[in-house]
């Protein structure tokens, strides 16, 4: 049994095979929890901006800290009542380094313009991991600055925009990159109905669909 794939998936895999040519990526739990916290997130962020500097009282303000506590809520229902070994394991992917992304590092100083070939990612690239941890840390700047300018009374409002902008430009280029790019939009159905095409796992998320294949065994 592999690191990334515990006998309930695959029982609940062999049970709902994926259609022919195609290879699950995502649990329903997983799907529902990326789509709450994209929401939640993109209303938090909208509702600030919509504010602008009139953050000391009203409906808006209301909804803006609304939003940003329904992110952390839905996270804790998710692992609570879900596939909690199934989120976990893919924030672990998601969010760790691993043997892979070495490799690609280390090629990419050797040969900074060289294209390797033999390199298999895992579930998720360098580029989805940098990405995520982006999110992450403007997301957490978003809450810190957050409360730091209501305790001011939106005296020390800079910071708070400063990390709303960035966090739009980040949402934005996530959004871009699962829905324009034409390299990653095959990633989207994973998302969206649970699995992808085995021909796109196969050329770019090698290694991960290695593992899939040798846990279904």
């Amino acid at each position: 049994m592999t690191l990334t794939h515990d006998r309930l998936t695959v029982r609940r895999r062999r049970r709902h095979p994926a259609p022919e040519g195609r290879v699950h990526r995502f649990t329903s739990t997983e799907r529902i929890l990326h789509w709450w916290v994209v929401s939640t997130y993109a209303a938090a962020l909208l509702t600030g901006l919509a504010m602008g500097d009139e953050a000391e009282s009203g409906p808006l303000l209301r909804a803006h800290i609304t939003a940003v506590v329904l992110i952390g809520a839905g996270v804790v229902v998710g692992l609570v009542f879900g596939n909690t070994v199934a989120v976990l394991r893919s924030m672990r992917d998601l969010l760790l380094p691993d043997r892979h992304d070495i490799a690609f590092i280390g090629s990419r100083l050797r040969h900074p313009f060289a294209h390797d070939p033999t390199l298999k990612w895992g579930k998720f690239n360098v580029g989805q991991k940098v990405l995520a941890w982006a999110l992450t840390g403007s997301l957490g700047a978003i809450v810190l600055t957050g409360i730091n300018s209501w305790h001011s009374g939106g005296d020390a409002a800079g910071p708070h925009s400063a990390a709303v902008i960035v966090s739009l430009i980040l949402l934005g280029s996530h959004v871009f990159m699962a829905v324009l790019n034409p390299s990653t939009r095959p990633a989207l159905p994973g998302m969206v109905v649970g699995h992808v095409r085995r021909s796109w796992a196969s050329t770019h998320h090698r290694a991960w669909l290695d593992e899939v294949d040798d846990s279904d065994r």
